[in-house]
């Protein structure tokens, strides 16, 4: 088998993994959510006029727009982070992102010798060495 053929395989398997499975239903649900999404993309439009804002030399800067446009954002952040599907997502990526760095760890380390980085000495924490 090439190494080329191999890592297809890695692929396929790194696909049809659970973390992985998990992901693409958090991300499914995620962009279902359309409350969710319009108040990112209220969260989004708001930041961008925030920064026109302070773009602005400063003295014509409008400090009551400033102020109004921050707790505005505050409370849309507040009610973002407090949503499951953006909640759920955003762990799904962060566990996608764990699984590939574990994944290119144990490659560097099969192909080059390289020690994982975050080596714990505790062998029960890690994906390669032995």
């Amino acid at each position: 088998m090439t190494v080329i053929e191999l890592a297809k395989a890695l692929g396929e398997g790194i696909k049809n993994d659970e973390v992985l499975l998990a992901y693409d239903a958090a991300k499914a649900a995620f962009e279902a959510d359309e409350a969710l999404t319009a108040k990112m993309n209220e969260y989004n439009t708001d930041r961008t006029c925030l920064a026109e804002e302070f773009n602005k030399d400063l003295a014509m800067q409008d400090k009551d727009v400033i102020e109004s446009l921050k707790a505005k954002m505050d409370e849309l952040a507040r009610e973002i982070n407090g949503n499951e599907n953006y909640t759920r997502f955003a762990a799904a990526q962060q566990a996608v992102n764990d699984l590939m760095k574990r994944i290119n760890e144990t490659i560097s380390f099969y192909a080059f010798g390289v020690q994982p980085s975050s080596c714990t000495h505790d062998c029960s924490t890690c994906a390669g060495c032995h």
